[in-house]
């Protein structure tokens, strides 16, 4: 963790070192909304992807995670979950966008202000999230992958796999089991759609794997 994120003792009010640091001024809500709002787009909620539905579509861009899209084949690889209780105030609760939490005694591991993440706006409220991590079990939302020296071995299976599986081009944090910042992720997504683009207009196969993961 102390290579992604600086150790401080005092009340910098900035996640990470970054020279620019940024949020949308709608929020992430009016880009995606945005994205979707083609005519040529359908969404679809917690509908499940079966592996016999898969052939309907030429191409598939799984952003799910990796082992699942095998129908975990070789086994389960490890992910961590989280758990959030919200907490409503008046006033300011921690005073900043983010306010991680290292102590042993301490169950969770951070509580999102989240009117600070927008300063040009004013709220006499508050609303936050304590986020608590743990390992996630077969039932929870995988949301970070945890790669540790126990799944390299998993992982290569999988992603030897994932190579030479046709009609499929894994993406994001699940997809290539890779714990991936937020910019980052974004870049690659942006990235991953060019190729595809290019792959498109020259016919040419679409890559299963854009990244070596």
């Amino acid at each position: 963790m102390l290579q992604r994120l600086p150790l401080r003792f005092n009340y910098e009010d900035s996640y990470f070192n970054h020279p620019h640091q940024a949020i949308p001024r709608d929020g992430y809500t009016a880009i995606v909304e945005a994205i979707l709002d083609h005519p040529r787009i359908e969404v679809r909620l917690s509908t499940g992807y079966p592996r016999r539905n898969r052939e309907r579509f030429d191409h598939s861009i799984w952003t799910g995670p990796l082992d699942a899209w095998f129908g975990y084949r070789f086994g389960r690889l490890s992910y961590r979950t989280l758990d959030f209780e919200e907490i409503r105030a008046t006033g300011d609760h921690v005073g900043c966008a983010v306010m991680n939490y290292g102590d042993l005694d301490v169950p969770y591991t951070r509580i999102a202000e989240h009117k600070h993440f927008a300063p040009w706006e004013e709220h006499e409220g508050t609303v936050c999230f304590r986020e608590t991590s743990r390992l996630a079990g077969e039932g929870d939302i995988p949301y970070y992958p945890i790669r540790l020296a126990n799944d390299k071995s998993l992982l290569s299976q999988y992603l030897e796999a994932a190579r030479t599986e046709a009609g499929v081009t894994f993406v994001g944090r699940l997809g290539t089991y890779r714990y991936l910042d937020m910019d980052v992720t974004i870049a690659e997504a942006l990235a991953a759609a060019d190729g595809i683009l290019k792959a498109v207009t020259v016919g040419a196969p679409m890559p299963s794997l854009f990244v070596d993961a």
